[in-house]
């Protein structure tokens, strides 16, 4: 593989000498590519990068390449060159990479588009610098390596300024990038190429049209940029640095010294010193009588693990001024030694190691090479006081102990250090962690603020466009219709209907979403026989729901007083009880997670063992728990002052009874909530019946005419139609809910702003009812199973006493077929009994009554006037 030393925009040559006019025109190619990298997709970014990395495996045409050049150009070993060139993939991994952004950007999807941040009244956007300009010492590949490949996770444009002593290794991992780079993006966004350093006119003419500078390098390289660099140009320095050891008494008594030496060895081996986390000199702490004994038992130590590490990892090639250096240090030791104020060990005649033990604490700085400095002191403000002259240049301490490490950060904090990490790990920085102080990406981009929250009408027109240009399904469902600019134009996008989720979502199909699914959960939404309709939320998305549903419950009146046991029904892909249980982790209560799968009794005995206080679940079984209490009267141990509700409407009767089991207990909805949607409205104090405030930033309500589907005016009965606006992996888009409610207008005495509504019971084919869940359909499909049944029927839920009830009406075929009008309703019991699980089961559990089934002549059933049509759903349990 030929290897060049210049890389421009995706075409290589060899070049060495350039003019400033030369450099100034890289700088503005560089800056007319900007919109296409800012445009890429972190997908495609990360996805791209990887590929790179997998590329340099071990035993692939580019890992060879770069072993073979990098053992020409550079002073490690081969085995050390072999284990640098195995952190590629690993730098590389697709995860890694996610997490990193995640961890550095803190809010990484600021790169894609404009997001809120929690307690701040706008928005934010992280953009780009534009072009940044990565200066690359002679003897460091896989730090500008680094540098490079942040600079591509920040959508970047990046300029790689090499050392004309160096290897081109960033030249071979240009070919393999462009090798998988599909679209030409990052490989078109980058340029590499080398110059002798030292020449300011060359400096200026590159920083001309750069907009950052990364410089991996000598003081004198830092400092020479940052005094020419416009104004209006970052210079991030990173190096030189040096790195200390810290090691307690206790440490050696519970680990022991070959440990230690094994870890000390490590962290001063590799790379030779060269990184800047590498080990230079080590501190024993430990009392004075304990000092001696502690150097000789090291420096034996030592000697083992250096030796085997120059036989694992032999060093690289010295120069004939390190060799120099080596000498030196061994010279200045013996005569040390020979005062009693040093001993050492080395593996002299050769220079692959030395350990020096000087009776003085003064920090040393090594020569490299593998030469390791010991100290011995008493106390950790000792080590601080001899590292505070070193202070800007000490990056990373490695601490042999556990329990002392964040004393060492306290102590330590003011030399200037930059990581704290066990002795062993130095050179092994961890994902995510800060870099000489700094997260680097937060300095290759700017973040700009929009200083207010944006309105409702925004946020609908934001949703339509991203789900029309991600999501297949809304792309077909949205074409035509034009952008929205008024709350008109929203009102003429086409509803959602339960038919469009459930033909396009998993697993069946996965048009709805506007992205590969990850990271996430998957809720089903539907009824008991009745295909169910399958919900992803990505993992940021049902973090904010449970956060919003946290604020529910404890706006309703949930505090850090209560202990409040779930009782909703685990499993079965339902959302209710995890969602609850995640939200009031979040909550200032303690939670009980008891469940409704267990007996009663053993419910109830949970509940008094841990004086719960509150109960969150369905009606239909807080009913059956009541009633359970009041009819065992031992078990009255059991003082409930908060019940929380969701999933069923709770009628005026219904509170009365709780409150006659409980005297004075509070009964609120703990979310007015959708599967599909989520959290839409909350209930304070104040609010009476199905009363709730709307969440006005996460969600968007309509009241529409049932039959024109137009919106009803403010405070007329209309069906629910919900926009959630923080769902954005799975746009829920004037979605038709299925309940009826209407605007409360005027404001609420408890002053806040957000707009309150009632719910006033199901329109739809979707029916809830004394702990059940079915569809029209459901009750449709076991009706036609009745041959003498026509599908003519209707289903009214009302109330009886604080119970729900639930009554068929349905017309037969053949009026002489009343004559059997007991055996019919018999018959269809059965076939509902068959098919309708969740029906069935709430009768067995005696949380509702059976069915109330009445057989009628044809034409008995009222129809709509207009469309001759029957209401299939009548929901009589709320009334406006």
């Amino acid at each position: 593989m030929k290897i060049h030393n210049t890389y421009l925009f995706g075409k290589v040559s060899d070049k060495t000498v350039w003019t400033p006019a030369e450099l100034e025109k890289i700088g503005l190619q560089a800056q007319a590519a900007r919109e296409m990298m800012r445009r890429a997709s972190r997908e495609y970014i990360t996805d791209t990068l990887a590929k790179a990395g997998k590329l340099f495996a071990p035993g692939t045409k580019y890992r060879k390449a770069a072993l073979a050049h990098l053992k020409e150009h550079i002073t490690f070993s081969e085995p050390v060159i072999d284990k640098s060139l195995d952190v590629i993939p690993e730098l590389l991994d697709k995860h890694a990479m996610v997490k990193r952004m995640n961890m550095e950007l803190f809010l990484p999807y600021a790169l894609e588009a404009t997001v809120e941040r929690r307690g701040y009244s706008g928005l934010l956007r992280a953009m780009p610098k534009g072009v940044v300009l990565h200066v690359g010492a002679g003897n460091v590949f896989l730090g500008i390596l680094d540098s490079l490949v942040i600079g591509f996770l920040t959508k970047n444009v990046n300029i790689v300024k090499l050392s004309s002593s160096g290897s081109n290794f960033i030249n071979i991992f240009m070919d393999a990038l462009k090798e998988v780079d599909e679209k030409g993006i990052l490989s078109k966004s980058a340029a590499v190429i080398c110059w002798k350093g030292g020449s300011q006119g060359l400096e200026e003419a590159a920083l001309k049209n750069v907009n950052a500078v990364f410089v991996w390098g000598g003081y004198d390289a830092v400092q020479s940029y940052r005094k020419i660099a416009p104004i209006d140009v970052r210079v991030e320095g990173f190096g030189p640095k040096t790195s200390v050891g810290v090691v307690f008494d206790s440490c050696v008594v519970n680990e022991g010294m070959d440990a230690v030496a094994q870890r000390a060895a490590t962290d001063a081996s590799l790379w030779d010193q060269a990184a800047c986390s590498s080990l230079h000199t080590l501190y024993f702490i430990a009392p004075a009588k304990k000092h001696k004994a502690l150097a000789a038992d090291f420096l034996k130590c030592a000697k083992k693990h250096f030796a085997q590490l120059a036989k694992d990892l032999p060093p690289g090639k010295l120069s004939a001024d390190e060799q120099v250096e080596i000498t030196k240090a061994r010279q200045l030791a013996r005569v040390d030694a020979a005062l009693g104020a040093a001993s050492y060990e080395s593996s002299a005649p050769e220079t692959d190691w030395t350990v020096i033990y000087e009776h003085d604490p003064v920090y040393r700085v090594s020569p490299l090479n593998r030469v390791l400095y010991v100290k011995t002191v008493e106390s950790l403000e000792e080590v601080r006081d001899r590292l505070l002259p070193m202070r800007g240049y000490i990056q990373t301490v490695g601490v042999g102990g556990s329990i002392e490490r964040k004393k060492v950060m306290e102590v330590l904090g003011p030399a200037g250090i930059a990581r704290i990490v066990r002795l062993g790990r130095m050179l092994e920085e961890s994902n995510g962690s800060p870099h000489d102080g700094i997260f680097p990406m937060m300095s290759l981009v700017n973040w700009l603020p929009i200083e207010e929250k944006p309105s409702q009408l925004d946020r609908l027109s934001e949703m339509v466009e991203h789900a029309r240009s991600r999501s297949v399904f809304y792309g077909r469902h949205f074409k035509g219709v034009p952008r929205i600019a008024s709350y008109a134009d929203f009102a003429k996008v086409p509803f959602l209907e339960k038919r469009h989720v459930l033909d396009n979502t998993p697993p069946d199909s996965s048009d709805l979403l506007t992205s590969k699914m990850r990271r996430g959960i998957y809720f089903a939404s539907g009824g008991s026989t009745g295909q169910p309709k399958y919900i992803f939320y990505d993992q940021h998305e049902y973090d904010h729901t449970c956060l919003m549903l946290a604020f529910t419950m404890e706006a309703a009146g949930l505090n850090e007083n209560d202990t409040i046991a779930n009782l909703f029904i685990a499993g079965n892909l339902w959302s209710s009880w995890l969602s609850v249980e995640k939200a009031l982790a979040y909550t200032k209560a303690i939670s009980v997670p008891v469940g409704s799968n267990l007996p009663l009794e053993n419910i109830v005995g949970y509940l008094e063992d841990f004086k719960v206080t509150g109960v969150v679940g369905l009606p239909s079984f807080l009913m059956k728990l009541a009633e359970y209490v009041k009819a065992n009267p031992s078990r009255q141990k059991l003082r409930l002052t908060k019940i929380f509700y969701g999933g069923e409407y709770v009628g005026s009767e219904m509170v009365k009874f709780f409150d006659s089991v409980f005297p004075g207990v509070l009964v609120r909805s703990a979310a007015y909530a959708t599967a599909d949607a989520g959290v839409v409205g909350f209930q304070c104090p104040v609010c009476v019946k199905a009363q709730h405030h709307l969440f006005s930033s996460s969600q968007f309500i309509e009241f529409v005419d049932q039959e024109t589907m137009q919106p009803v005016d403010d405070g007329k009965v209309g069906e629910l139609v919900v926009t959630c606006l923080s769902k954005k992996s799975m746009p829920i888009i004037r979605y038709r809910v299925g309940d009826l409610g209407r605007w409360i207008m005027k404001p609420c005495a408890c002053g806040r702003k957000e707009p309150l509504f009632e719910i006033l019971g199901r329109c739809d084919d979707r029916i809830h009812v004394g702990g059940a869940h079915l569809f029209v359909n459901d009750i449709q499909n076991a009706v036609g199973r009745v041959p003498d049944l026509s599908f003519n029927f209707q289903v009214v839920i009302a109330k009886k006493g604080p119970r729900d009830t639930l009554a068929i009406r349905v017309e037969v075929k053949d009026p002489a077929a009343l004559a059997r009008a007991g055996e019919l309703s018999d018959l269809l019991w059965r076939e509902l009994e068959k098919n309708c699980e969740d029906l069935s089961e709430s009768v067995r559990m005696r949380w509702l009554e059976r069915p109330e089934i009445e057989p009628l002549k044809p034409g008995t059933i009222e129809r709509v006037q207009r469309t001759g049509k029957i209401r299939n759903v009548i929901d009589k349990r709320i009334k406006a």
